[in-house]
């Protein structure tokens, strides 16, 4: 995992019009690496995801690794902007990795009755009964929108602002907490100063 995600890093930085060396002169540039499975070796070392990034790369800002299961990648997103704003780094690389290398990660999810049985995700219907687990990697470059404009960078998107929550105390350990999402959802539109109303495209984290 540590060499996709250097690799899919290299990527990111090359599509962004940039060589490692050149994205920042002050070598203060953030790497926020979302990563939850480790079974390629007996003793993973999921803190070396990001810092091999910032070794390989020689950059010097904050440097690590979140396993938040399935939103670490949004997660290392989120704690990137966050970092951003407070200053800690000029530019940030965020995103994630999951690569599945071992028969036992399944064998987990199977005894905890997880998975659909016809390996089809069919969250929010009726016949839900697991999700298929799949394997990723990507990563993006982060900058406040001023200095973007001000580089003459390629912007893909805004990120307008963002929140972050635990679901607590619910009927089962994996089991989401629709009422603390809402919230989570309601503090993200205040602080990105938007209204339901002018959000169309909503992406949810649906297992099945």
């Amino acid at each position: 995992q540590q060499r996709v995600f250097l690799e899919e890093a290299w990527r990111a930085i090359e599509d962004a019009g940039y060589t490692p060396r050149g994205l920042s002169e002050s070598r203060e540039v953030g790497v926020f690496s979302g990563v939850m499975n480790g079974t390629y070796t007996p003793q993973p070392s999921h803190w070396s995801v990001a810092n091999r990034v910032s070794y390989t790369f020689d950059f010097q800002g904050p440097s690590l690794a979140i396993d938040t299961a399935c939103s670490a990648s949004l997660s290392a997103v989120h704690l990137a902007c966050e970092s951003l704003n407070a200053g800690q780094c000029e530019t940030a690389l965020a995103g994630g990795v999951n690569i599945i290398v071992d028969p036992v990660h399944y064998f987990g999810l199977s005894e905890m009755t997880m998975l659909a049985g016809d390996d089809r995700n069919k969250a929010f219907g009726a016949g839900a009964d697991g999700f298929v687990d799949g394997e990723g990697v990507g990563v993006v470059v982060l900058k406040p929108l001023s200095r973007a404009r001000a580089d003459g960078d390629r912007i893909y998107g805004l990120i307008r602002g963002g929140a972050i929550n635990a679901g607590g105390k619910t009927n089962g350990y994996t089991v989401p907490n629709p009422i603390a999402q809402a919230k989570l959802v309601v503090r993200a539109m205040q602080k990105a100063g938007v209204t339901p109303s002018e959000i169309s495209y909503v992406e949810a984290h649906g297992t099945g």
